[in-house]
């Protein structure tokens, strides 16, 4: 079994599995993140925009 780690976009805060961020198209991706947001209506969400965040998904809170 080949484990495969999460990891957070640098840019945006995105949590994904792949080596590029599907939201923004980085490579900058760091495995040392901490916190873990869920937004499923970010339009009406206090938190998105206080992130930023658009679209739903998984987001860290703190990138390192």
């Amino acid at each position: 079994v080949i484990w495969m780690s999460e990891k957070a976009c640098t840019s945006c805060h995105f949590i994904t599995k792949d080596n590029v961020c599907p939201k923004c198209k980085s490579t900058s991706l760091s495995e040392d993140y901490s916190g873990l947001v869920i937004l499923f209506d970010p339009e009406d969400s206090a938190i998105a925009k206080a992130m930023n965040v658009k679209e739903k998904g998984q987001y860290a809170l703190k990138v390192r």
